[in-house]
C-alpha cells in the first residue's frame, strides 16, 4: 500500500513539473513573438531553455507529452531555426548573384554565403547530437537495449509481461520519431552541403528513415520521407513505391496522397516529353492478343527492330539504362492513370509500351541479365517494388467508399478491369521468364514472385474472378498457364519436405488460435513489413532475426521455394484456365489443368473451403 501511494505521489509531482515547464515554454514563446513583432532581439538564452524544458517533459511524463504533442513541439523549435537559416542562406545567394549579374565592381559576397553555410552546418550537427543524446536517455528510461536500431525490432525487445510491453512500446515510438527527425537533419545537411558531402548525408538520412521504419512498421511517416529522398535523385519509381508504402499501413501518412498527385503530374509531363510518343513507337501488332495471349514473336520483333544490323556487343550499358529509364517513366504513368483516375482512354496504349519494355528488359536464354540494376540485389529489389506497386494499385482501387454515384461505380469497375489486365500481363512476363532459367531458385525474380503469389493466396476473390472482359480473361488464363508451368519447374529442382510445408495458407485456424511457430522471414518480408495487402501472409513470420538485403543462403532459398509452392497449392482448385479446374496432384507431385488428381488430399480441400468462406 505504501509503494502504491509513493507511486501516486511520484506521478503527481511529475505531472505538476511537466505542467509548470509547459506553461513556462508558452510564456517564453509569447515573449519571442512579441520581440519579433517589435523587431527587437529576443533573449538569446530562451531557445536553449525551451529545448531543455521540452526534453524534461518528454522524459518526465509520457502521458502529458503525448497529450500536448511535445515531441513535435520540440522538433518545431528546431525547424523554425532551420527555416531562419535557410532564408538567410537564400538571401545571401541572391545578393551574390545580383552583384555579379549587374557587372558591378563590388566583390561578390561569397564570404557571407560561406559563413551562413557554416552556421547552418554547425546548427544541424549540434541538433543531430542532441537527438542522439535524447535517444540514449529514452532507451535508458524504458529499458531498451543499446545498439543498432536495425537489431532492435519490436519482436526483440517486447516482454511477455503486458505492462512492460506497453512501456517498451512507448519508448520505441519515441525513438522512432527521433530517428525521423535525425533523418530530416541529415537531409537538410545534404541539401545545403557541397561535393561528396551531399551523397553522404542523403545516405545517412536514408539509414535513419529505414531504422525508423523497422522500429515501427505500421507507420507511414518514414516511407514518406524516403519518397522525398528518392525524388531528389529523380527516381520516380522508387518515390511512388515509397509514397504507396506510406499509405498502405495501419498508420498512414496522409500528406503522401497530395504529394503523389504532384509526383504523378510531373511524371505525366515527363512522359509527354519522351522522344517517340505512344502512337509512333508501339507497333499495332504488339497490342493484339491471340487465343493464348500475346504472341511472343511480335514482342521480340518490336524489341529487335531498333537496329537490325547491330551486333550483340553494341547493346551497351548506357542503352540498357535508357531502356530502363523509359520503362520506369511509362510504368509510373500507367499507375498514375489508375491512381488519379484520369486519362483512362490512353491506358491500353501505355500498357502495350510497358509490357513490351518489361519483356525486353527481362532478356532471354537460360541465364539472367542484370538489366534492372548494377547487381543481383538491386535487380531483385526492383522487381519486389514493381510487384508492390501493382498490388497497391489493386488494393487502392478495391477500397469502396460510401455514397458512390452510379458514374463512380462504373468508373471504378473500368479502372479495376484495366488494373487486373496490367497486373496479370506484367507478372505473367516475369513468371514466364523465370521458368526459362536453368535454375529458377537462384533467380533475382523469385522474391518478387513470392510476394505476388502470396498476395494472390490472401485474396482468393481476385485469383478466382470470372472476367466479363474478353481481353482480361485471355491475359488471366495466359498468366495461370505460365504460373503452373513455373510451379512444376521448381518442383523438379529437388525434393520438398511436405512435413515442413506449413504456412499461413494451411490450417489458417491454427494461427488464429495463437500458433506461434517461428517461420523464417526473408529479406523481401522485411522490405514489405507492415504493407497492408500482405499482412495475412506475415502473421506467422519471425522478424526478430537480422535480414541482409539480398543475403540469401541455401536455407533462405529453400524457404522461398516452399512458400511459393504452398501458395500455389492454396490457389489450386480456386482458379480455372479456359473453364478447366487447376489442381495439385499430390501423388505425382505436379500441378495439372482439367485433370482429376489421383489422390484426394483432404486437408487442402478443407483449406480451400475455409479460404473461400473468408
Amino acid at each position: 500500500m505504501m509503494i502504491v501511494q509513493m507511486d501516486k505521489m511520484s506521478a503527481t509531482s511529475s505531472r505538476e513539473r511537466a505542467q509548470r515547464l509547459y506553461e513556462k515554454n508558452i510564456e517564453l514563446e509569447n515573449k519571442r513573438r512579441r520581440s519579433a513583432q517589435a523587431r527587437i532581439p529576443s533573449d538569446p538564452n530562451a531557445w536553449q531553455q525551451m529545448r531543455e524544458n521540452y526534453e524534461v517533459i518528454i522524459l518526465e511524463d509520457h502521458a502529458f507529452s503525448e497529450q500536448h504533442n511535445i515531441e513535435y513541439a520540440l522538433w518545431q523549435l528546431h525547424y523554425r531555426r532551420i527555416e531562419e537559416l535557410r532564408a538567410h542562406f537564400s538571401a545571401a545567394i541572391s545578393s551574390t548573384g545580383s552583384n555579379t549579374s549587374q557587372g558591378l565592381k563590388v566583390p561578390p559576397r561569397t564570404d557571407r554565403v560561406t559563413k551562413i553555410r557554416l552556421q547552418f552546418k554547425t546548427f544541424l550537427s549540434e541538433a543531430t547530437g542532441f537527438y542522439h543524446e535524447l535517444i540514449l536517455k529514452i532507451r535508458a528510461k524504458y529499458g531498451l537495449p543499446l545498439g543498432n536500431f536495425a537489431e532492435d525490432s519490436e519482436n526483440r525487445v517486447m516482454d511477455k509481461d503486458g505492462k512492460k510491453s506497453a512501456e517498451v512500446k512507448k519508448g520505441l515510438v519515441s525513438c522512432h520519431r527521433c530517428l525521423i527527425y535525425l533523418g530530416d537533419l541529415a537531409r537538410y545537411k545534404g541539401l545545403y552541403g557541397e561535393g561528396d558531402s551531399k551523397s553522404r548525408e542523403y545516405a545517412a538520412a536514408s539509414s535513419y528513415y529505414l531504422q525508423a521504419a523497422a522500429l515501427w512498421p505500421s507507420s507511414g511517416n518514414p516511407h514518406h520521407q524516403l519518397a522525398i529522398l528518392a525524388s531528389y535523385s529523380g527516381d520516380e519509381l522508387a518515390a511512388v513505391y515509397r509514397y504507396f508504402r506510406s499509405l498502405a499501413v495501419d498508420s498512414p501518412f496522409s500528406t503522401a496522397r497530395d504529394n503523389l498527385i504532384v509526383a504523378f503530374e510531373k511524371n505525366r509531363q515527363s512522359y509527354s516529353q519522351m522522344s517517340g510518343d505512344v502512337k509512333a513507337s508501339v507497333p499495332k501488332e504488339s497490342t493484339r492478343l491471340t487465343g493464348k495471349g500475346r504472341a511472343k514473336g511480335e514482342v521480340k520483333l518490336a524489341s529487335k527492330d531498333t537496329d537490325s544490323e547491330a551486333s550483340p556487343l553494341k547493346e551497351s550499358a548506357s542503352s540498357v539504362q535508357e531502356k530502363l529509364k523509359s520503362f520506369c517513366t511509362r510504368f509510373v504513368r500507367l499507375n498514375g492513370i489508375l491512381f488519379t483516375r484520369t486519362s483512362l482512354e490512353t491506358f491500353a496504349e501505355i500498357l502495350a509500351l510497358v509490357s513490351s519494355g518489361l519483356y525486353e528488359l527481362l532478356s532471354s536464354g537460360p541465364e539472367e541479365e542484370l538489366n534492372f540494376g548494377s547487381d543481383a540485389i538491386e535487380n531483385a529489389l526492383f522487381i519486389v517494388r514493381l510487384m508492390a506497386i501493382l498490388i497497391f494499385t489493386i488494393h487502392n482501387l478495391k477500397k469502396e467508399t460510401e455514397n458512390q454515384t452510379y458514374a463512380e461505380i462504373v468508373q471504378r469497375a473500368a479502372l479495376l478491369q484495366n488494373a487486373f489486365t496490367a497486373v496479370f500481363e506484367l507478372t505473367g512476363h516475369i513468371i514466364e521468364r523465370c521458368t526459362q532459367l536453368t535454375d529458377p531458385s537462384t533467380s533475382y525474380l523469385l522474391p518478387g514472385i513470392l510476394v505476388f503469389v502470396e498476395w494472390l493466396a490472401c485474396c482468393p476473390d481476385i485469383a478466382a474472378s470470372n472476367d466479363v472482359d474478353e481481353r482480361l480473361a485471355i491475359v488471366r488464363s495466359q498468366f495461370w498457364i505460365y504460373c503452373i508451368s513455373f510451379l512444376n519447374k521448381i518442383l523438379t529442382l529437388g525434393p520438398i519436405d511436405d512435413d515442413e510445408d506449413v504456412t499461413c495458407f494451411f490450417n489458417m485456424s491454427r494461427y488464429d488460435e495463437g500458433e506461434t511457430e517461428n517461420r523464417l522471414a526473408l529479406w523481401e518480408d522485411s522490405e514489405l513489413r507492415g504493407f497492408l495487402p500482405l499482412l495475412p501472409a506475415q502473421t506467422i513470420l519471425d522478424f526478430s532475426r537480422m535480414h541482409t538485403l539480398g543475403g540469401d543462403g541455401i536455407k533462405e532459398r529453400k524457404a522461398r521455394v516452399k512458400r511459393i509452392l504452398a501458395a500455389g497449392k492454396a490457389l489450386a482448385n480456386i482458379v480455372t484456365v479456359d473453364k478447366k479446374t487447376v489442381s495439385f496432384d499430390s501423388k505425382v507431385k505436379k500441378f495439372v489443368i482439367g485433370v482429376e488428381p489421383l489422390d484426394d488430399d483432404s486437408h487442402i480441400h478443407l483449406l480451400l473451403g475455409h479460404a473461400q468462406n473468408k
